[in-house]
């Protein structure tokens, strides 16, 4: 987020960074709030949502997460962004800070403020005095950050291209080469759209990813990729009710899609024939795009890059192979799996394509905690979509342990592990006694927004978790992280909770909005900010694909219930 702000700076004078995505104002005398006597009903509203576009460059892209003050007449008062899952955390902090200097007209204090998320409402409550804190809905913010995604979404960015600070023209040469190969290898007229592919890929942590081919009614070709299966069943439930003039949300996926050269901008058609990109068409010219569940779409990040590369390259050579074993595998026969060597720009890769996808045998407990500790091994970098997915299992085992079956809720292991990733680069199976230590007494109580009468149930399930894991794996720093949540843990963390000092604060990237001139208390002047910002790294908008890859949603209605009838008759056949 630096590197956004770096441009804008001179519209942010009050501002001073502490750490990468946060900042903090230079302090001023403090001024007395408005006597409350005087505050005569006032009703305030405030609302939390993400940024209709990404931040890239600063590891893996991400869409800030903004929080808004209004009054009830939609005046805004303060507002603050930070990094996601920063700003519940921040919240109470940013109304006090409004409270005291409001964006229009002196300080003053609401009666009552009125918020539609229960989580925010909860990190409210207890935190401002004797404001009324109201979960109820709030159509005024719902309406700021539709200005928002029509401002963004309005233009297009300065200048879009294919490359960025970690992708080089190189890098983007290769992607195209392959593509080009892909296109001419023609995949979709072989493989049906009722079907799809397991993709891994070990070294890039790709595992039993879902392929869905698309193209097979002449329309957007190319392909989609998913994290699992189950997000492929959800886009084509997805596809089915847009269809029906629903706008449900997307499981997030990435495509690389074939344009014709027209539908990009002259730009775009420009670096081609600079660097001299391969192209195998007029309607070949490759767009990779990742998509997330609000339909924001983002630039392919470099690690992506790769990956569609090497399906790319991997694909051609699984389809060279005899014709009439794979079309016994489409048509219910035995699955065919290759393993691939291909060479890509970022060094060789082993890819392994099934098809048709097949859910892989359960992996085994000591699989699983080996898995999570390879992670990180040799200080590579942890991959959270690979993380998350082990965690899952690893969590679903706990859950019907004996350790885990008398626990109310289970909730607080998942965010020590994400932070064990964040902030120490390890995952459960490596993390050690003294980070732990840290996380939980001083990253939750910072990071983390819940009532501090929940310490008790947070240790006791970390207790069992541990001892789970313990028995079930092992697990050799067990025993040390259980001293950690020993007898006076929960008393401790009990007592961190509650101390406001610890609290972290991701503070507002758009407090010079009124110092840069704007008129902060009307819709258009929230517009004419908004215009002001699309010039700066944060792109305006990031072109979708002209043909979005559900295109083919009159086939995606039975797509599903063909999928399910060849994979019974599959089972039968065994």
């Amino acid at each position: 987020m630096r590197a956004w702000v770096h441009d804008y700076r001179r519209n942010l004078n009050e501002l001073r960074p502490l750490e990468p995505g946060t900042f903090e104002p230079v302090k001023k005398p403090s001024r007395k709030l408005a006597a409350r006597p005087g505050r005569g009903g006032i009703e305030w509203v405030g609302g939390l949502g993400a940024m209709p576009a990404y931040v890239m460059g600063e590891g893996d892209p991400y869409r800030p997460e903004t929080l808004f003050w209004m009054s009830a007449e939609g005046a805004i008062l303060g507002h603050a962004m930070g990094k996601p899952g920063t700003m519940i955390a921040a919240a109470a902090q940013s109304l006090r800070d409004t409270i005291e200097q409001p964006m229009i007209g002196p300080p003053h204090a609401p009666e009552r403020v009125r918020v539609a998320s229960p989580e925010l409402a909860a990190a409210l409550r207890g935190a401002t005095g004797d404001i009324e804190i109201v979960c109820s809905p709030t159509p005024e913010i719902d309406a700021v950050f539709a200005t928002m995604r029509e401002r963004i979404g309005e233009g297009t960015a300065p200048e879009q291209s294919y490359l960025a600070a970690d992708i080089g023209p190189e890098s983007v040469d290769a992607v195209f080469r392959a593509a080009a190969a892909l296109y001419r290898a023609k995949p979709w007229k072989l493989v049906p759209s009722d079907q799809d592919l397991a993709v891994s890929i070990e070294s890039l942590g790709v595992r039993d990813a879902a392929l869905s081919i698309i193209g097979q009614m002449g329309q957007s070709l190319g392909f989609v990729l998913f994290s699992s299966l189950e997000d492929f069943e959800l886009y084509l439930d997805a596809a089915v009710a847009f269809e029906r003039g629903h706008e449900p949300r997307m499981p997030p996926h990435f495509a690389l899609n074939y344009e014709r050269g027209a539908e990009l901008s002259t730009a775009l058609r420009k670096e081609i024939s600079v660097h001299g990109w391969e192209v195998a068409g007029p309607g070949a010219y490759p767009w990779l795009v990742a998509i997330d569940e609000d339909l924001v779409a983002r630039p392919a990040s470099a690690r992506e890059l790769v990956i569609s590369e090497a399906i790319a390259l991997a694909l051609p050579k699984l389809l060279a192979e005899k014709k009439k074993t794979l079309l016994a595998a489409l048509d219910g026969g035995p699955a065919v799996e290759r393993t691939l060597l291909v060479h890509t720009h970022a060094g060789d890769l082993e890819v392994t394509l099934r098809i048709p996808f097949e859910p892989p045998a359960s992996r085994s407990s000591f699989d699983l905690i080996a898995d999570l500790a390879d992670l990180g091994r040799d200080g590579a970098e942890i991959d959270d979509a690979a993380r998350r997915k082990l965690e899952d299992e690893l969590v679903e085992k706990f859950a019907s342990s004996p350790e885990g079956k008398g626990l109310p809720d289970i909730g607080a292991c998942h965010y020590i592990m994400d932070f064990a990733a964040s902030y120490f680069g390890a995952s459960v199976a490596t993390l050690d006694a003294r980070d732990l230590r840290e996380i939980l007494f001083e990253i939750v109580p910072r990071k983390v927004s819940i009532d501090a009468t929940e310490a008790h149930s947070i240790i006791e399930e970390l207790r069992a978790f541990y001892l789970f894991l313990g028995r079930e794996f092992g697990l050799k720093q067990a025993p040390a992280c259980l001293r950690v949540l020993g007898s006076d843990a929960a008393k401790r963390l009990k007592v961190a909770l509650s101390d406001p000092s610890k609290f972290g604060m991701a503070k507002s990237l758009f407090m010079g909005g009124r110092e840069a001139g704007f008129e902060m208390s009307s819709q258009e002047g929230v517009a004419s900010w908004l215009r002001a910002i699309e010039g700066q790294p944060l792109p305006a908008s990031f072109r979708l694909p002209s043909v979005l890859p559900f295109a083919d949603r009159g086939a995606a209605r039975t797509k599903k219930s063909k999928r399910k009838a060849v994979s019974k008759a599959r089972k039968k056949n065994r």
